[in-house]
Formats: C-alpha cells, structure tokens, sequence
C-alpha cells in the first residue's frame, strides 16, 4: 500500500510530461511538420485533389520519384521540388494543425489546389517560371497567417510585391482593401496586361489609375473611351491627371477629335488653343502641313498617331500623283507645288509601298530643286534623320543616290552613308526594318569605292556587338557584312553565300520543289484590264504556240497545257475592264482552290499600282513569283511575310514586257526540259538577249533572285535566330 502514492505520483508525472510535450508540439503549427489529429474522412477529398496535381507535377518528366525535372537546369528543378512537392506537403499539414473549423480547413486547401492548378496549366504549355511559383507558395503562407492573426494585407502586398501576388487573389477576394493594393500595383508594373482584364476591376480605383497609366502611351484609346457610350466613358472622366483632362477636353469641344488629339503635347502644355487646333484640322493641306511640324517635336507624346495621320493624309497626295500617272507633269505633280521640301520628303518615305516609280522620281526632283542651297546632309539633319535609312534605300532602289550625294559636301558624304549602317541594334522596334534597307541600299549602289567604305564601316558594328556580347546586333551585322562581301566579290559562289548564311538554296530552284505530285508545274498569271495589260497579254499569248500547247479558253480565263516536254499547266485570268479583271482573278482563285490545284509559280504583270491586288493572292505554296511591273522590288518584305521561302523576280524601276516575256520563256523551256531553275545561268543568256543600250537598261533594273538583298538578309536572320534561340 505503501507504494501506492508513489505510483500514483508517477503516472501524474508522466501524464503531466506527456502534456507538456503535447502542448509543446501544438505551439506553433506553422512549424509542424507532422499531423496532430488524423484527417478526417470528409475533408481527405480536399487533400487527394492535391495531392493528384502534385502526382502529375511529379511524373511529367516520366519518372515518379518525388522530383520535378526540368531539362538542362538543375536549379530551377531543385527550386521547383521544394515548393511544389515539399513545401505544399507541409502547408497541408499546416492547415490541418490550425485552429480552424472544417470549412476553414476546405477553404484553404481549395486554395492551395487553386495554387497548384496553375502550375499544371504552365506545365503542359511549357511557360512554368520557378521563381513565380517559389513566391507564390510562399505568398499563401504569409497571407495565411496574416489572414490568421486579422491583420491587413495591405503593407504585405505594397513592399512585397511581384507577379505572384496577384496570382494569390483568389485567397482575399472579399478584401476590397486588399485588391485595391493588388489592382494598382499590376496597373502600375503591367498596364498592358490590365487593359485585357479591364472589366475584373473596373469598379475600383486601380481602373481610374490605369487610364492615367496608359495616356501617354495610346492617348488615342483614352480618346474612344472618352468619346463612347461604354462605363469606361465614366472612368476616365474621373481622371484628376491633366493629360487625361485634356483628351477628355478634346473629345467635349474638338470640331475632329480625330485629328485633334495629334495636338495633345501643345494642348496640354499650352502651346496651342483648341480653337487654333480646329482651324488646322478643318483642309486637308493645312493639316498635312501642321501634321509634318508636329513630327519634329522631340518626345511627342502622340507619336504613333501621328505616325498613322501622316502617313493617311501623305497617301492623299501620293495616290493623286499615282492616278495621274498617264498626265503631263505639271498636272500630275500640281498637288504637290505648294509644298516644302521636308514635307514633300515625308511623302517619299511614308508611302514607300505604295508610291510608284515616276511618282518617286518626280516628287524627288522637285525636292531637290526646293532644297535650294541647303546641304543633303543639313537636311537630314533638320528632318532629325526620320526614316533616314528608308529615303537612303529608295534614293538607291530608284539610282537616285549618285544624285544626292552630290547635293552633300564630299568630306560629309562619307558621314552621312557611316550614320546610315552604324548602330541598327539600338533601337529594338525598328533593328529589322532599318537592316533590310541598309541591305537592299548597298545590294543598289553602283559606286565600287562607297560600297567598299560601307563594308569597313559594317566590320566596326560587327566588331562592336561581338564585344557588347549583343547577339542580335551581330547577328545584323554579320549578314549585312557577308552580303556586302558577296557584292564586293562576285566571284564568290551562290553555294558558298547559301552555306555562310544557312539559307535554302539562292541561285536555283530544284526541279522537284516545283513540280506537284502528279510531276505538272502549275503557274498563275494575273492580267488587269487597263490598255497596258491588254497590250502585256497579247505578248504574253504569242509565246503559246498550238502546237506546243493545248489551249482552252473560257469567259473569265484561259489556260494552257504543254504538249510537248515535262506537263506545265497556266493558268491566266483574261484582261477584262476594270473592275471585272479583279473578279475575273477571284473565280480563277476559286476555281484552283476548289480543284486543289497549287500555283508554284506567281506572275504578276501590270502597273506597280495592280501589285496589291496580286501580292493577296500568295501563299506558302509559291516557289517562284515574277513580278513584272514598276518598282515591284520595293514590295519584297510584304511578299516574304506571304511565301518567305520564294524566289523572287523583280524591277527597281520600269518594268516591261520586252524583259518579262523573256524571263518567263527561259523559266519555261528549262521546266519543259526538267531541268532545275539555275537563277546565274538565265540571267546570263538573257543579257546576251539585250540587243540595244537602251534594253540593257531596263535590263539591268531587274533583280534576280540570288541579288535580292533584302530577301536575303529576311530569310537569313530568322534562321540565324531561331538556330541560336534569340527571339
């Protein structure tokens, strides 16, 4: 008996201990790393969902075994492991640990479930960044607790900010305060982004904040919203910023909002009234002039509108000159007699794609005789070099820049064509543009010592990006360099260029990528109606002879079938009167899809002013496009953007029928004999064809398509970037 309070006291001790330790476990749950309780039946769905996801995080490199792999990059992998698989086991041993009820606990893990749904959806689309979920899953952590212990999310969420944050909202969409901080700060760091979300949060302040955000980048956009019926009106009418307040005043009390917002910069700094700006935008001549003095406001905050309302009203005046192409001079170039030289200028340069070669010529010499006593280079200078490179690469195209250059003190000509290839890489927007015109000038210039300066000049860029480690900047530079060594030597062979610019073969078509599956070549040729395209089909005909070619005729097309030789099919709509030529392209179109016959060979003839309605027809299928009409050179990046593996034919200048028929008929006979294209040897038979100086000439204006420069460096860049993953 006397044993009896001992035992007692030993098991009040150790009940006691077992307690303390009990108790201690039970301290922190934040800390716990195993369960308290068991999980009870009507919550273990909660956790199996969970659970599933990690599986699938887990085996998607094929390999279950507890780790997330990723290929190639062991710290991004292990990054990965900790949060998805370790972290999120003891956030689901955290959340049962905690003090909460049952729906408590359910909420949370669909949260966490939630978390691990976005990974899964990353992970099958291959866009999973480690460092987003490694925040993530500690976001859910931190706001649990604060959520825990009632305090506000709001300091968490301004200091700690990033992408993740935001990816956590579903854990406090009652918490208005909360939101707010999450909705100002995506509008301030990603308003792009927040624009294509606009209706998640257009009842809170964050939507007043991104109108403000956003203003001076497209003010024309907070102009639609000013001048709508939309809630959006309401939003930005809130707006205390004064740039947004003046397009909100442009869009109450402008006679053309339009038009008006080009003046927001004067508007807002007071430069100019709104009734000053009403009278500029009521004639078309007066707001082309003023539109061209704006442009040469440095940093004008509505520089892409006043890209596009330039460019829409200097169309005006190109397309007047173009329609006039048959009239005398000082009717057809009138328009343009009562403007400057720098506006006339930004005619040229904004207008490249459409202007036509004698429209160019002309607007440029009259240019040239407004320039009066100012320096070619002073000019450029005082136009702040806009669009430099594109008026360089015409004046090349059109054998122009012999003629400017010489406008140009000769100490100073060099400056001018050293400022012309430096420094492409700098502005990202506009590298690639800037590099094809660079590419296409020197491919046009006929002076042997500028295109050797040019080459040493290339070498420094070439130099220069190597060491900044620029890889898309010497990527630029390199192929403009092997292009112009390419121009240099001619010597060097087609094969040689192919192989130092990784491109398809330039010199020649293999026969077996022309003809289709049946072994027959397809071609289409586009005629239009107007007295030129009558005359070039009559031509076009006589080459067709019946007893080589079966020829069948139909009230909208003709089509002939080789009889002799390899199968060729062509098929040519019939040069009917405007419009019904166009309609008659559109069922011959029709006509081929429909059969499944596949042209893979283009020909265009007509004015360069019928191009746009042959350049919509092309597709990948085109192998060869003969373009047989003025200045159809200066449409090769919109004609790649199509069939950017095509070979291309085309004129700096005047096209014609006396150079295209035979192209065509040398293009013919080798695909009636099987033989391959081999772009060198045509062009060598053809110029031993031009019987007369003046026939050379026009001759000499087509460019085949081992020499179409800008084609080239296009196709060479985008395999050069993609073989070194830089996009």
């Amino acid at each position: 008996m006397k044993f009896i309070p001992f035992i007692i006291c030993l098991i009040l001790c150790s009940h006691m201990a077992f307690a303390q330790k009990d108790k201690k476990d039970k301290k922190d749950p934040y800390t716990s790393t195993s369960l308290w309780e068991p999980i009870p039946i009507n919550r273990q769905l909660s956790h199996d969902k969970i659970d599933r996801l990690q599986k699938s995080a887990d085996e998607f490199d094929e390999k279950v075994d507890g780790k997330i792999i990723l290929i190639k990059n062991k710290k991004s992998s292990e990054m990965l492991t900790e949060v998805i698989i370790k972290k999120v086991d003891q956030l689901q041993i955290v959340i049962e640990n905690l003090p909460l009820d049952h729906w408590a606990k359910v909420k949370y893990l669909l949260y966490l479930e939630e978390d691990l749904k976005q990974y899964y959806k990353d992970m099958t689309s291959g866009t999973v960044n480690p460092l987003y979920y490694e925040n993530l899953i500690n976001n859910f952590e931190h706001i649990l607790k604060l959520q825990q212990d009632n305090e506000s999310l709001v300091p968490y969420i301004n200091s700690n900010f990033t992408r993740s944050v935001y990816g956590s909202v579903h854990m406090f969409k009652e918490d208005r305060p909360a939101l707010e901080a999450v909705y100002n700060n995506m509008v301030r760091l990603y308003p792009d982004e927040m624009m294509s979300r606009f209706y998640e949060f257009s009842d809170k302040e964050a939507a007043v904040t991104l109108m403000t955000v956003i203003a001076p980048q497209k003010p024309n956009l907070i102009l639609t919203y000013a001048t709508s019926t939309s809630f959006e009106k309401n939003i930005v009418r809130k707006s205390t910023d004064p740039l947004v307040k003046t397009i909100v005043d442009i869009a109450d009390n402008a006679k053309k909002p339009l038009r008006a917002i080009v003046y927001l910069e004067d508007l807002k700094n007071g430069r100019k009234t709104l009734a000053e700006v009403n009278t500029l935008t009521q004639d078309n001549a007066t707001y082309y002039k003023s539109l061209i003095a704006q442009r040469l406001i440095p940093d004008n905050v509505s520089k892409k509108i006043l890209d596009r309302e330039c460019k829409e009203q200097a169309l005006e005046y190109v397309r007047t000159m173009n329609e006039l192409h048959d009239a005398q001079d000082p009717v057809r170039f009138k328009c343009i007699e009562p403007l400057t030289a720098k506006e006339i200028y930004f005619l040229l340069v904004l207008c490249s794609d459409e202007i036509y070669t004698s429209t160019f010529v002309g607007s440029f010499n009259r240019m040239m005789a407004k320039m009066s006593d100012v320096k070619g280079d002073v000019f450029l200078q005082e136009l702040q070099m806009d669009k430099f490179r594109t008026f360089i690469r015409m004046c090349a195209g059109y054998n122009k820049l012999s003629q400017y250059l010489a406008a140009i003190d000769e100490p100073n000509r060099n400056t001018l064509m050293a400022s012309f290839v430096h420094n492409i890489d700098k502005n990202k927007e506009t590298d690639l543009e800037d590099a094809v015109d660079v590419a296409d000038a020197i491919g046009s210039i006929q002076d042997d010592n500028l295109v050797d300066y040019l080459l040493a000049e290339l070498k420094k860029d070439y130099e220069r990006t190597y060491l900044e480690n620029d890889k898309r900047g010497l990527i630029i530079y390199f192929l403009l360099h092997t292009l112009t060594v390419s121009i240099i030597n001619p010597e060097q062979t087609s094969d040689d260029l192919q192989t130092e610019l990784k491109i398809p073969p330039i010199a020649y078509v293999p026969n077996k990528n022309i003809i289709n599956d049946s072994g027959a070549v397809i071609e289409q040729v586009f005629f239009y109606g107007d007295e030129d395209g009558k005359s070039s089909y009559n031509s076009f005909l006589s080459n067709y002879k019946p007893e080589d070619w079966k020829i069948v005729k139909t009230d909208k097309w003709i089509t002939m079938t080789s009889i002799k030789g390899k199968p060729i099919s062509v098929y040519a709509n019939l040069p009917l009167d405007e419009p019904q030529d166009e309609e008659a392209q559109k069922l011959l179109v029709n006509y081929l899809e429909d059969h499944n016959i596949k042209p893979a060979i283009m020909i265009h003839r007509g004015h360069s002013y019928h191009l746009p309605g042959t350049l919509k027809y092309l597709n990948q299928d085109n192998k060869i496009i003969i373009l047989g009409s003025c200045g159809g050179y200066h449409n090769l990046s919109s004609i790649l953007g199509s069939s950017e593996d095509a070979h291309i034919i085309s004129s700096k200048q005047t096209g014609t029928m006396l150079v295209t028929d035979p192209i065509i008929k040398s293009v013919q006979d080798r695909l009636l004999a099987g033989k391959d294209i081999n772009w060198i040897e045509i062009w060598t038979e053809l110029a031993a064809q031009m019987k007369t100086p003046a026939l050379m000439d026009k001759f000499n204006d087509y460019v085949p398509p081992h020499k179409n420069m800008g084609a080239l460096f296009l196709k060479a860049f985008k395999i050069q970037m993609q073989e070194n993953n830089i996009m």
